[in-house]
């Protein structure tokens, strides 16, 4: 009878492996997901939640490991390095691609190489404390900005807030150059900073101060999505058009945090990704963790997340190259397209369609 038992046991086990996945994807071993930032940084913790449903859907170990490093270049080279037989992945934002090649970090990770899965999108904010620097509006802070009289808090030159930041900056008659950026140790530091008055204003992925704002502490003049966010009953924060009409463009810099593999894994594995990932973005925990951090679910596969990468390819790296941030490579020369002459249907051959 015991025998019995575990027979059926055994059985029902390889059915639901039928059913869900079939045969294992990796059957040589555990694959692994090499991601760009530390421990408990916003790229590693949007992407946890989805790797665990994926987990769950395949009936199989995903390793993660955190290999921080020049924006994420490091693990973006070792991944590259690595075979392509599929069980070396890559987990980081969508902006640092450009950052790769004008700074000479990542030479060998052009967008058109990856494969990519992109479940969450965070929206950038531009925090301010009236109380300390007597800025309550968009206008009054770009009347500053003009002046050359408010500091800008951000976690580093290159990443999403940055680019954001220097596309503002560019859209209201600023040159990028003449910003006075002010760094510190993550998003978090520049909410806690502006909150101090260290700085007047702070760009940051909004999910990184959202406690900060719920409480208070700080304002946020914009976020960087198409609808207004309510925050509280008392608070709701405009999408940045509203405040600034000629931002209407620059939602698509929103950050998005995926998961890539190289272009050339074996078709199975890709196809066996894109079905578990399509199922990871529709549980609720990964529901509850982006309504919680005020994230927006994108789900971005196939072509919509290569179209999205390859533009931030080209804003990334040009927001990089133009103040004299970056001059390892001119990102004409690399490939990229300045934003205004952007264009999909020409982009898109790069990427095989």
């Amino acid at each position: 009878m015991k025998r019995s038992a575990v027979c059926l046991a055994a059985a029902l086990l390889a059915l639901a492996l039928t059913v869900q996945g079939g045969e294992k994807v990796w059957p040589n071993g555990t694959p692994t997901i090499f991601v760009g930032f530390g421990a408990g940084g916003g790229t590693d913790t949007a992407v946890r939640p989805v790797i665990v449903e994926m987990e769950k859907y395949l009936g199989e170990t995903i390793n993660v490991v955190n290999m921080p490093g020049a924006s994420s270049a490091v693990a973006a080279e070792h991944v590259m390095s690595q075979k392509n037989d599929g069980y070396s992945m890559l987990s980081t934002g969508t902006g640092i691609f450009g950052g790769y090649l004008v700074q000479g970090t990542g030479p060998n990770s052009y967008p058109w190489k990856w494969t990519s899965w992109f479940p969450l999108q965070g929206p950038g904010a531009l925090l301010v404390n009236p109380a300390k620097s007597g800025i309550n509006t968009m206008d009054e802070a770009i009347a500053r900005l003009k002046a050359g009289t408010a500091s800008v808090g951000m976690a580093g030159f290159g990443n999403g807030p940055h680019v954001l930041m220097g596309t503002i900056a560019n859209l209201a008659g600023i040159k990028s150059e003449d910003v006075n950026y002010v760094t510190f140790d993550g998003d978090g530091g520049v909410a806690v900073a502006v909150y101090a008055g260290e700085v007047e204003l702070g760009i940051i992925t909004f999910s990184a101060g959202i406690e900060h704002a719920r409480a208070g502490n700080v304002k946020a003049l914009f976020v960087n999505q198409t609808e207004p966010m309510k925050l509280t009953d008392s608070i709701t924060i405009p999408p940045i058009a509203q405040v600034f009409p000629a931002g209407k463009d620059l939602p698509m810099l929103a950050e998005a945090w995926g998961i890539l593999i190289r272009r050339d894994a074996p078709k199975r594995i890709i196809d066996k990704l894109e079905e578990a990932f399509r199922h990871a973005v529709k549980q609720k925990s990964v529901l509850d963790y982006a309504e919680s951090k005020k994230l927006n679910v994108a789900a971005l596969s196939g072509e919509a997340a290569d179209k999205m990468l390859d533009y931030q390819f080209s804003a990334y790296g040009w927001a990089m190259y133009e103040p004299g941030r970056a001059d390892h490579t001119d990102p004409a020369a690399a490939g990229m397209v300045k934003p205004d002459k952007w264009n999909w249907e020409a982009e898109k051959k790069k990427y095989g369609y």
